[in-house]
Parts: C-alpha cells; structure tokens; sequence
C-alpha cells in the first residue's frame, strides 16, 4: 500500500476515534441539552432543501435567526407546538391541564401574559404572567410577542421567550389561545398544528361562564357574541 495513502487513511481513522472519544466525554452534557440534536437536524433539513451553493453562509444565516425573537423557525414533524384554540369558557384550560397530567414528559405549556386580575386559584406564572395594560403595550412595540390580542376588554399574548423556554427543555410547546391569536400564530414560522375545541351547544357553553362567578352579566354576554362569530 502506497505510504502516503496509508497515512491518509490513518489519520481518518485518528480523526474518527477523536469524535467518538468527545462525544463519550461531553454526552451527559448533550443529553441535557435536547435542544441541540433539534438544531442541528433543522440544519440539515434546511439545508437539503434549499440545496444553497453556499453551505457555509447559508448556515450562518440560518443559526443567526436563531436568536431570542428570531427562534421560532418551523420545527420537524413530531416536534411542532401545538395549538389549542377554542371560546372562552369551552374548556380548553382543562383539556391542556389533562394533557401535562397524561404526558408531563413529553409536553410543555407556553404560559401567556394576560391584563386580566388573576381568578381565585390562580397563580403567577402558572395560568399566566399578569401584567399591567402599558407593560404589555411596551412588550409588543419591542417584538416580545408571536401573538397578541384584545379579548373581552383584556389583552393577552404569548412571548417568544416563553414558547422557547418549553423548546429549550425539550418538549412539545403547547399554546393555549384564542382565534384571534391564532392568526397571528398563522403569519409566524412556528409551523404548529391546531386543534379547535368547539362547545357542544351554545347552552351549555352560557352555562359553563356563568357557573364560573368571576364574570359580570355584560362580560358573560361579551363572551357568548364573540363565541358566535369563532
């Protein structure tokens, strides 16, 4: 065998070696850190689409929009959020509940911000993030938001920190929102799938906020009429 060949061959071997011996050393970090394996398939998922000549700026275009309002780029099937959209008051707080109880592994809640007081049982960080209406104003007019909305007098949206924090862990994010939100969710690059919930009759949807005791007779009205038209 021609000396210089072998060498060649040693040296792949050498360099072979030095990969399995890193990813032997570093893997308890990688495995802590899901998101990495995510970003990389999305690479080259991209990558073979797209077909680019230049590889190299192509990859530095695309990890730079991987930034804190720029993350949410369309994810792999089996790893897209989820949306759950549906009226106010036809359980959709219930079923996500269900969901995380079923699958706490596997799925994550994106906690929205709301201008809404906080309903008795509630807490901070939990259901929402409560904010005052000037906080959440600035918020929006800074692109800290994938989806915002005014609903029922209140506004509500869900940030580009809090879908990623779930990304980041791993999970499949879940969004609870309204119809509203979920046009805007429709002009981003989240790529989710939907799912809409809808009440069995508008009876029993009227039954179900006024069993609730946290919404006057106007807002019970206000609800019903914007359930219609969803």
């Amino acid at each position: 065998m021609d000396p210089a060949a072998a060498l060649t061959l040693q040296e792949i071997s050498d360099l072979n070696n030095r990969k399995l011996e890193i990813k032997r050393q570093h893997a308890e970090y990688v495995e802590g850190h899901p998101e990495i394996k995510e970003m990389l398939n999305d690479l080259m998922s991209a990558i073979l689409l797209e077909k680019p000549s230049n590889v190299f700026h192509f990859a530095s275009s695309h990890f730079a929009e991987l930034s804190p309002h720029n993350a949410l780029t369309v994810s792999p099937a089996g790893h897209q959020p989820a949306v759950v959209c549906g009226p106010s008051g036809v359980g959709k707080g219930t079923l996500v509940g269900l969901l995380m109880k079923a699958y706490p592994g596997k799925f994550g809640f994106s906690v929205s911000h709301t201008t809404r007081a906080p309903r008795p049982g509630e807490e901070e960080g939990r259901e929402y993030y409560f904010t005052t209406r000037d906080q959440m104003q600035q918020g929006v007019e800074d692109g800290k938001f994938i989806e915002y909305a005014d609903v029922h007098g209140n506004m509500y949206g869900t940030s580009f920190e809090a879908v990623q924090r779930v990304r980041e862990g791993g999970k499949i994010c879940v969004l609870d929102i309204d119809i509203q939100g979920c046009k805007n969710v429709k002009k981003s690059k989240l790529n989710p799938r939907y799912c809409f919930i809808r009440p069995p009759s508008m009876e029993v949807l009227e039954d179900r906020l006024r069993d609730r005791g946290t919404e006057t007779e106007q807002d019970v009205q206000r609800r019903l009429g914007n359930a219609g038209k969803e």
